[in-house]
């Protein structure tokens, strides 16, 4: 191994410590790779640098457990189809079908800034973005925000309308077990 004057031994590894030379920075002199602290300080911009976060986590509708949620952020795009344990979150771009698998209490989110071409299939689909295609929440809901933009087709149960862009054929399925009271089936 070469002698390399940038590689130092940890404390309590190799060699004893040696008394630092007059020539050396103190111990507490700032590393420029590291970003120093005075004790009491703000953090430094942590925009910047990369970090992991935790899983998230929904309470099931009812509520006996918790299921996963995904999120497709804003500035990503997804070409293909996707089966999806849990709810779903689009703030980005998808080119494909959607569908929740699982108990059915999933819910698919459409943001603002998302962007759904192709068919959603979930117990439950809210839609401030815009979607292209069928959504199709038969036996579950639907619920268009005043920022929606929605063409194609509509299955649902329970349809909630807030000033959205609506350009669909709407298909209302009864819930399993509703036996029409007027005699038809």
């Amino acid at each position: 191994m070469d002698n390399d004057d940038s590689l130092a031994p940890v404390d309590g590894e190799g060699s004893s410590p040696a008394a630092p030379s007059p020539d050396s920075p103190p111990a507490s002199a700032p590393t420029p790779d590291v970003p120093q602290v005075a004790m009491g300080q703000a953090m430094p911009e942590t925009r910047h640098l990369p970090t992991l976060l935790p899983t998230a986590r929904a309470i099931t509708a009812d509520g006996r457990g918790s299921a996963n949620v995904s999120t497709l952020g804003q500035g990503l795009s997804f070409i293909g189809s996707a089966r999806i344990d849990g709810s779903l979150t689009v703030s980005g771009e998808v080119q494909g079908d959607i569908e929740l698998q699982g108990s059915g209490s999933g819910h698919v989110t459409i943001t603002q800034t998302g962007t759904v071409v192709g068919d959603i299939r979930a117990r439950n689909i809210s839609v401030l973005g815009q979607t292209v295609g069928t959504l199709d929440a038969g036996g579950g809901r639907v619920s268009l925000h005043d920022t929606a933009s929605v063409s194609g087709r509509i299955r649902y149960t329970h349809l909630q309308v807030n000033g959205a862009d609506l350009n669909a054929q709407l298909e209302r399925v009864r819930p399993e077990g509703d036996v029409a009271k007027s005699g038809h089936s």
